[in-house]
């Protein structure tokens, strides 16, 4: 395990407050900072936090080891703006699901942060549905190596069952947005899609529908900010996709069964293999 850190959490929303409970469970103390009223009144009744603060003049009053920012993308754009004006000295990282252009903003202030990304999570957001366990043998990015505060950071996230790996940020947010960022825009579209054509048909909508659009439910803030600030990458994914359903279109227009089940054969050995 590490040493004991004194860590501020600023966002104990859902992967917020699981980062804490994780952390805690380790050894570390952890001060939060949150402005919803609601989201501080159940962590102090939670036991897990030293102080919970809802200004950040008296967050950073507090002897910290580190700061994690777990907020959504344009907050924690926010918050490193309001920490680079007092020139905090304090070593920081963050929980975004795009890395270039918060890594970016840290160093045009010369910030000592290291980006992170923490692949886990829930559609059920908020601190109420927080639970440590999220992060057993999940993945945890962090977009520099062999640093003071990234090695800090790997043993960290290791100490609550984490798996640690490094990407630079661009490369990290071409491959999240194939992964994670444009799933997530499909699932929503398809559920947009067929709410559109046919509302009535969702009534019948079993299974195989169900499971692949469980992401659809997920947070309107978190993803809304996500597909902005990783525009570049999405579009090009958008486009690219139109000319493979092209694709499609083609071969079920043709009636070319063996094209079509040759394609399916191949992705079903690829997803079965995952």
């Amino acid at each position: 395990m590490t040493n004991s850190l004194q860590i501020g959490i600023i966002g104990i929303g859902l992967i917020g407050g699981s980062l804490a409970k994780a952390f805690r469970s380790i050894g570390n103390r952890i001060i939060a900072l949150d402005d919803n009223k609601d989201t501080l009144e159940n962590a102090l009744k939670s036991g897990i936090f030293e102080r919970c603060h809802n200004r950040i003049e008296d967050f950073l009053q507090e002897k910290l080891d580190l700061i994690y920012i777990a907020t959504p993308i344009d907050v924690t754009k926010e918050i490193i703006l309001n920490l680079g004006d007092v020139d905090c000295k304090i070593p920081i990282t963050d929980a975004s699901s795009t890395k270039s252009s918060i890594t970016k903003l840290a160093k045009d202030f010369d910030i000592n942060f290291c980006g992170g990304h923490p692949i886990a999570g829930k559609e059920k957001s908020g601190f109420l549905n927080s639970n440590e366990d999220i992060f057993k043998d999940a993945i945890h990015i962090l977009t520099e190596k062999d640093t003071p505060l990234s090695n800090m950071l790997q043993k960290l996230h290791e100490d609550i069952g984490m798996k640690v790996f490094y990407m630079d940020p661009e490369t990290h947010d071409k491959i999240f947005a194939l992964v994670s960022h444009f799933p997530h825009l499909t699932a929503f579209s398809l559920v947009e899609f067929v709410n559109r054509s046919f509302p009535e048909a969702l009534k019948y909508s079993g299974g195989g529908f169900k499971d692949f659009t469980r992401i659809a439910g997920s947070d309107p803030t978190m993803w809304s900010n996500i597909f902005i600030d990783n525009k570049s990458n999405i579009i090009d994914l958008i486009d690219g996709y139109i000319n493979l359903l092209e694709e499609w279109k083609n071969s079920i227009q043709k009636g070319n069964k063996n094209k079509l089940f040759e394609k399916i054969e191949l992705i079903s050995n690829i997803r079965k293999g995952l």
